[in-house]
Protein backbone atom coordinates (compact mmCIF):
# COMPACT_ATOMS: atom_id res chain seq x y z
CA UNK A 1 0.00 0.00 0.00
CA UNK A 2 1.37 3.41 -0.95
CA UNK A 3 1.50 6.55 1.14
CA UNK A 4 -0.89 8.26 -1.29
CA UNK A 5 -3.68 5.69 -1.18
CA UNK A 6 -6.52 8.13 -0.46
CA UNK A 7 -5.14 11.13 -2.32
CA UNK A 8 -4.25 13.01 0.85
CA UNK A 9 -0.90 14.69 1.30
CA UNK A 10 1.13 14.12 4.45
CA UNK A 11 2.42 17.25 6.20
CA UNK A 12 5.71 15.58 7.14
CA UNK A 13 6.44 14.72 3.51
CA UNK A 14 5.57 18.27 2.42
CA UNK A 15 7.99 19.63 5.01
CA UNK A 16 10.70 17.22 3.89
CA UNK A 17 10.55 18.19 0.22
CA UNK A 18 10.37 21.89 1.10
CA UNK A 19 13.47 21.46 3.23
CA UNK A 20 15.26 19.65 0.41
CA UNK A 21 14.29 22.41 -2.04
CA UNK A 22 15.57 25.09 0.36
CA UNK A 23 18.92 23.28 0.48
CA UNK A 24 19.10 23.33 -3.31
CA UNK A 25 17.77 19.92 -4.30
CA UNK A 26 16.85 19.65 -7.96
CA UNK A 27 13.40 18.58 -9.20
CA UNK A 28 14.52 14.97 -9.92
CA UNK A 29 15.80 14.67 -6.35
CA UNK A 30 12.48 15.95 -4.99
CA UNK A 31 10.54 13.49 -7.16
CA UNK A 32 12.76 10.59 -6.07
CA UNK A 33 12.25 11.57 -2.43
CA UNK A 34 8.48 11.53 -2.92
CA UNK A 35 8.53 8.17 -4.67
CA UNK A 36 10.68 6.69 -1.93
CA UNK A 37 8.71 8.17 0.99
CA UNK A 38 5.35 7.22 -0.50
CA UNK A 39 6.53 3.78 -1.69
CA UNK A 40 5.42 4.55 -5.23
CA UNK A 41 6.93 3.03 -8.35
CA UNK A 42 7.79 5.60 -10.99
CA UNK A 43 5.05 4.46 -13.36
CA UNK A 44 2.36 4.99 -10.69
CA UNK A 45 3.59 8.21 -9.12
CA UNK A 46 2.23 10.92 -11.44
CA UNK A 47 -0.85 11.99 -9.48
CA UNK A 48 0.94 11.89 -6.13
CA UNK A 49 3.91 13.89 -7.45
CA UNK A 50 1.60 16.52 -8.96
CA UNK A 51 -0.43 16.78 -5.75
CA UNK A 52 2.64 17.08 -3.52
CA UNK A 53 4.36 19.67 -5.70
CA UNK A 54 1.16 21.73 -5.80
CA UNK A 55 0.76 21.57 -2.02
CA UNK A 56 4.42 21.99 -1.08
CA UNK A 57 5.26 24.82 -3.43
CA UNK A 58 1.91 26.63 -3.74
CA UNK A 59 1.63 25.96 -7.47
CA UNK A 60 -1.21 25.64 -9.93
CA UNK A 61 -1.89 22.49 -11.90
CA UNK A 62 -0.63 24.21 -15.04
CA UNK A 63 2.69 24.97 -13.33
CA UNK A 64 3.27 21.37 -12.19
CA UNK A 65 2.17 19.64 -15.41
CA UNK A 66 5.72 19.65 -16.85
CA UNK A 67 6.39 16.88 -14.33
CA UNK A 68 4.18 14.66 -16.48
CA UNK A 69 6.58 14.90 -19.42
CA UNK A 70 9.61 14.55 -17.19
CA UNK A 71 8.25 11.40 -15.52
CA UNK A 72 7.27 9.89 -18.88
CA UNK A 73 10.44 10.57 -20.81
CA UNK A 74 12.84 12.65 -18.75
CA UNK A 75 12.21 15.75 -20.88
CA UNK A 76 13.38 18.61 -18.67
CA UNK A 77 12.67 21.49 -21.04
CA UNK A 78 9.34 22.49 -19.48
CA UNK A 79 10.50 21.62 -15.97
CA UNK A 80 13.28 24.17 -16.39
CA UNK A 81 11.21 26.79 -18.23
CA UNK A 82 7.91 26.56 -16.30
CA UNK A 83 8.13 24.58 -13.05
CA UNK A 84 11.44 25.81 -11.61
CA UNK A 85 10.63 29.52 -12.21
CA UNK A 86 7.18 28.99 -10.67
CA UNK A 87 8.77 27.44 -7.57
CA UNK A 88 11.08 30.46 -7.32
CA UNK A 89 8.13 32.87 -7.64
CA UNK A 90 6.23 31.21 -4.80
CA UNK A 91 9.26 30.76 -2.54
CA UNK A 92 8.03 33.32 0.01
CA UNK A 93 4.84 31.33 0.47
CA UNK A 94 6.49 28.00 1.25
CA UNK A 95 9.70 28.96 3.02
CA UNK A 96 9.68 29.31 6.80
CA UNK A 97 9.56 32.96 7.82
CA UNK A 98 12.98 32.93 9.50
CA UNK A 99 14.66 31.80 6.27
CA UNK A 100 13.04 34.53 4.18
CA UNK A 101 14.83 37.35 5.96
CA UNK A 102 18.25 35.65 5.88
Amino acid sequence: MSGFEHGEVQVEVIQEIRSLAQRGADVPELVECLQRRLSLPQEKSLFAVLAYFRAAFCLSLREVLPLREWLAGRDRSEVDSILVPAMQRTKEQWQPKQLQSA
